[in-house]
């Protein structure tokens, strides 16, 4: 039988949503207070589902010491108190907004869950008691700049 487990994290960690290639009155105009030059801070929760067989043995699709060691190392020693524009080399290009976070999160863990016996089924990362963004396992890809609204601006 396939099981789902869920289990959740938190990390600390600042950014400024920017792109480079935008001045300041673009960027504050698509971004919002979130382009401020020095950044701000957020306590993320991370909440991780995965989803294996329930070993007839342990009961259990997956041990969870395993599981909350292979989150420390693969993402709160690399997010936590960080800025991550600076210090995670894949956000000095791409912004970091929570839906890039989480597919950052995504492609990281989809890649590491396999050697615990299960796969990645969702990861929804909280940026704030108001927002949060869900995200599902699918083949790893590079997060692409959202069209939105707010870019219907005609920024060039």
């Amino acid at each position: 039988m396939q099981a789902s487990l869920t289990v959740t994290t938190n990390f600390s960690a600042a950014h400024r949503l920017a792109r480079p290639d935008l001045d300041y009155d673009t960027n504050r105009t698509v971004y919002g207070k979130c382009a401020r030059p020095n950044g701000h801070g957020h306590d993320y929760l991370l909440e991780v589902t995965v989803v294996g067989k329930v070993d007839d043995q342990t009961g259990m699709a997956v041990e969870l010491g395993a599981l909350h060691e292979l989150l420390r190392v693969a993402v709160i020693e690399p997010f936590d108190h960080h800025f991550l524009n600076k210090d995670i080399e894949y956000f000095a290009t791409t912004v970091p907004t929570a839906e890039n976070i989480a597919i950052y999160i995504r492609n990281i863990l989809q890649a590491q869950l396999p050697s615990l016996g299960v796969t990645l089924q969702r990861i929804k990362l909280h940026e704030s008691p108001n927002n949060a963004c869900e995200v599902f396992a699918t083949a790893a890809i590079k997060p692409e700049r959202a069209e939105s609204a707010r870019e219907s601006l005609a920024i060039a």
